[in-house]
C-alpha cells in the first residue's frame, strides 16, 4: 500500500528540522514529530536506503559526484594542525 502524499507538503520550506536537547524536530507542514536522536538517526538510515533502491528501480545508477576535486590548498596554511 502507497500513502497518497501532498506535493505541497513535501516542497523545501515547508520541512524543516531542528535539535530540542537530545530529541529531533521534524517539521512538515503542519505536522512536527519529535524523535529521540537514536530512532531519527535509524530512521533517516532506513529513508536513505529506500531512496538509493528507488533511485536504482528508476534507472538512474549516476553516482553522487560527479567530478571529484583535489583540495590540495584545503590541508595547508596557518590553522592546519595535521600533518
Amino acid at each position: 500500500m502507497v500513502a497518497i502524499v501532498n506535493n505541497n507538503l513535501l516542497k523545501r520550506e515547508h520541512i524543516a528540522v531542528e535539535s530540542e536537547g537530545d530529541l529531533v524536530v521534524m517539521h512538515l507542514g503542519n505536522v512536527t514529530v519529535k524523535l529521540p536522536y537514536g530512532t531519527a538517526l535509524l530512521l533517516s538510515q532506513w529513508i536513505r536506503m529506500r531512496a538509493k533502491e528507488a533511485k536504482r528501480r528508476a534507472g538512474d545508477v549516476s553516482r553522487h559526484w560527479s567530478v571529484i576535486g583535489t583540495l590540495h590548498d584545503a590541508s595547508r596554511g596557518p590553522d592546519v594542525t595535521r600533518g
